[in-house]
């Protein structure tokens, strides 16, 4: 009887223990697509796509060959995202992120991306997010966010390139 429970305790324990990294993996791929990380992302894939395009002019690369390629992107995105999870886990709660996507979601926080975006109230919201515990733990890692984030972007946009390159290599298009 012991053991039963004991199962079914470190089952549920388990259970939701999932269930919150799973939760935290999505509050931060909201706050990254919130921010404009993804969609910066998405943009360098896009100038990527380009970059190959011109360097595999002489290889004569179809363009239904080049639409397959690029329905990698969704994975490839998504693996960004999950791999910005694992940056964020490192330096914000998961409430951190719950403040930020509240943040983001708030007029203030969309505006604050914009270039002359922000109204005096605006400002007023923003200066006191950053005066909370989550708006000192953004300013206070941003170096250290901006390292993790460096070595993320350099990590998975050459597995990216590196996957294109071997992909056309397979399908017997070469530099």
């Amino acid at each position: 009887m012991k053991r039963v429970f004991t199962l079914l305790l470190f089952l549920s324990l388990s259970a939701t223990s999932f269930a919150q990294v799973d939760a935290y993996s999505e509050d931060v791929k909201k706050c990254v697509k919130s921010n404009g990380t993804m969609s910066y992302y998405e943009d360098v894939m896009e100038q990527m796509y380009t970059m190959l395009k011109v360097q595999f002019t002489d290889a004569n690369v179809p363009d239904t060959v080049w639409a397959e390629v690029k329905k990698g992107k969704s994975a490839a995105m998504d693996e960004l995202a999950q791999m910005m999870v694992s940056a964020y886990k490192g330096h914000f709660t998961h409430q951190d992120v719950k403040n930020m996507n509240v943040l983001y979601a708030s007029k203030a926080g969309k505006n604050m991306f914009k270039t002359d975006g922000l109204t005096e109230g605006d400002k007023v919201i923003l200066s006191e997010f950053y005066k909370s515990d989550t708006g000192q733990k953004i300013l206070g890692s941003q170096e250290s966010m901006n390292e993790s984030m460096s070595k993320i972007s350099e990590m998975w946009s050459s597995g990216v390139y590196r996957g294109v390159i071997a992909q056309l290599s397979e399908k017997g298009y070469n530099l």
